[in-house]
């Protein structure tokens, strides 16, 4: 689906009125999800005798209660109350060969026994890691290994910073990443501001300069009055949450223009993209080299402590180790074994297995398929649109509420509409991200859409007719 497409039902999402299941069926439902999740309520009461909200996941369905998982396998996930799932989460995207892949498995596991966890020091998969990165990404000649997508985050503002000699970066707002104090303003939705900045002292933002999604106009002002400041861009190059707010087709190579002219440096967020959209990241999706790439937990299909940001070897080479008058980065565990015989192993098995391309076209089916089961109810404007594996669907459009307007109350709602959804789709066997994400890996299958359309039929079939 072509941009203009997806802003213009976007759009019509967002002036229709909101549709909820009635009263009297989602009380019906409510009593189903607690009654099939006992468990899970009873380990989240407990939890909230040692965990703030008894709940750590920002990732983790809350409504009514989150949900404690037990195992998963391919594209399957069972709860602790044994309920089975088809899994569109996904860990938030790194999995890509499928829960509990054992030719990966085998190989972690191989390094714990023989090996042991962690030294602290270089082991040869921390080169291997690197280098298989360094093979795909096309702008990518030097990898550093973080613990997470947020210190790479970090670490790329500060290397921009240190090369460049400026301090202020542009974002966009609605754009995720990260928990680093400088990221955190209209996190998410454009226009929401400090919302989730409590915590955050307001200097944190003095260097901080944003412009709207595809706002052209606004982007060459910033860079017409700042230019000579601006350290670095940072986007997430298919739009803000992972494109949620999908990006113009002419924004990325415009912001690379700008970046150039103003000698300040380009960062992809490849977080969720990375491996993801293309074995080579959303730069080579696009054919557009940023100077600094983010990575997370995409580089090590899910298993912990990963990270990592690379770049064009002048700049990436002044992180040298050692002291001296360079940024300074750490982490005692980063680059450990684990994660690198992860990282290394998951990329050479996409590689041969094709796992991008699987997973993209099981996408392309599942759009293709719930978008011909919505088009049977056209009183609602329900409809789905994907970049590769990452799929998004829409059905009340909270995230693009102009929460400037007249309409800025109804994100509440609308949220509120969403969530019930997502409870109805967990009760039916599906689990996704935030009512409104799906990620697909080369694991899904024919039974996996049959039941995920069906699970949509009946969701449907809630909702009256107007």
């Amino acid at each position: 689906m072509e941009y203009e497409e997806i802003v213009e039902r976007v759009k019509r999402v967002v002036e229709t009125p909101v549709r909820p299941i009635p009263e009297v069926v989602l009380q019906r439902e409510k009593e189903e999800f607690y009654r099939k999740h006992a468990r899970s309520l009873e380990l989240f009461e407990e939890a909230k005798n040692y965990i703030p909200g008894g709940v750590e996941h920002n990732l983790a369905t809350t409504k009514p209660f989150p949900l404690a998982m037990d195992r998963a396998s391919g594209y399957r996930m069972w709860d602790v109350d044994g309920n089975e799932y088809v899994d569109y989460l996904l860990c938030g995207a790194p999995i890509i060969l499928g829960h509990h892949y054992e030719p990966l498995d085998d190989e972690v596991v191989k390094v714990i026994q023989e090996k042991g966890p962690s030294t602290g020091l270089t082991s040869e998969f921390e080169i291997l890691a690197a280098r298989k990165i360094c093979e795909h990404m096309p702008s990518v000649e030097r990898v550093r290994f973080l613990q997470s997508g947020t210190e790479a985050d970090m670490a790329a503002l500060r290397i921009a910073r240190a090369w460049t000699g400026r301090d202020k970066v542009v974002k966009v707002e609605g754009s995720y990443h990260g928990w680093y104090d400088i990221y955190v303003m209209n996190l998410h939705i454009p226009g929401t501001g400090g919302l989730n900045s409590k915590g955050i002292p307001a200097i944190a933002y003095e260097h901080l300069l944003e412009v709207k999604p595809n706002d052209f106009e606004g982007l060459e002002r910033i860079f017409e009055e700042h230019g000579r400041e601006i350290a670095c861009m940072v986007l997430e190059p298919v739009g803000g949450e992972s494109g949620v707010h999908p990006v113009h087709p002419e924004w990325n190579r415009r912001c690379r223009e700008l970046c150039s002219e103003h000698g300040s440096l380009l960062i992809f967020d490849e977080v969720v993209t990375g491996f993801r959209l293309d074995m080579g990241g959303a730069q080579k999706y696009l054919g557009i080299d940023p100077d600094l790439t983010v990575l997370g937990k995409i580089i090590a299909h899910g298993y912990p402590s990963a990270g990592a940001v690379g770049g064009k070897a002048e700049i990436m080479d002044i992180c040298g180790a050692g002291m001296g008058n360079k940024p300074y980065l750490g982490g005692t565990l980063a680059a450990n074994p684990i994660t690198c015989c992860a990282c290394y192993h998951a990329i050479r098995l996409m590689e041969e297995t094709d796992a991008v391309a699987k997973a993209t076209a099981y996408a392309d089916r599942l759009v293709a398929e719930l978008n011909e089961l919505f088009s049977t109810r056209p009183d609602l404007p329900f409809f789905l649109y994907n970049f590769g594996p990452i799929i998004h669907y829409v059905t009340t459009g909270f995230f693009a509420v102009d929460i400037s307007g007249p309409q800025a109350m109804e994100i509440f709602r609308r949220k509120d509409v969403a969530e019930e959804y997502q409870m109805v789709a967990s009760n039916r066997g599906l689990n996704s991200l935030a009512g409104t994400r799906m990620y697909t890996s080369m694991q899904h299958d024919d039974d996996a859409l049959r039941r995920t359309v069906d699970a949509w039929e009946y969701i449907l079939s809630l909702i009256p007719r107007s």
